[in-house]
């Protein structure tokens, strides 16, 4: 079990700033002079912001309105993902990190923050199954120690 928690503990990394690595970035859109992309540059840097300062459900609302204007920016995707996560809607945050890892294949950040994601929704799964009791006792077993060989491998 101290594997789990392990695994777990990791979900709860306060996430570092994002650097880019694409043209398309709400900082490189802020150099344009179209209103548009600096209120989009605008929204996520608010956004942020109020996740640096774990005020995730802002953070949430501010990505949501930067991704209306711009729904193609992994930058963004990821970011509200993060956000999701980290508020619990962690299958939304999944989908939207795959979003933004098919707008961006080679983005270590959103692969990392989608493997939190996952590791959140086994032990989702790990609780659920613990209080189903005895009726999932055998399967919680089997969960557990698929997390632990998995620990193994890092």
């Amino acid at each position: 079990m101290v594997a789990v928690l392990m695994l777990a503990a990791i979900c709860f990394i306060v996430p570092r700033h994002v650097s880019y690595a694409s043209e398309t970035s709400p900082a490189d859109m802020a150099r344009n002079d179209q209103p548009q992309n600096k209120a989009v540059a605008s929204l996520y840097d608010q956004g942020v912001e109020a996740n640096n300062n774990n005020d995730f459900q802002k953070a949430l609302s501010l990505f949501e309105q930067a991704l209306s204007a711009d729904p193609d920016n992994p930058d963004i995707l990821n970011m509200l993902a993060h956000a999701q996560r980290k508020i619990g809607l962690i299958d939304e945050s999944i989908a939207n990190y795959k979003k933004a890892l098919e707008l961006r294949p080679r983005f270590p950040e959103a692969h990392e923050y989608l493997g939190e994601a996952y590791i959140q929704a086994a032990m989702r799964e790990v609780e659920t199954l613990k209080n189903y009791g005895n009726d999932g006792r055998e399967e919680l077993e089997d969960l557990s120690e698929d997390i632990k060989e998995a620990a193994q491998k890092l």
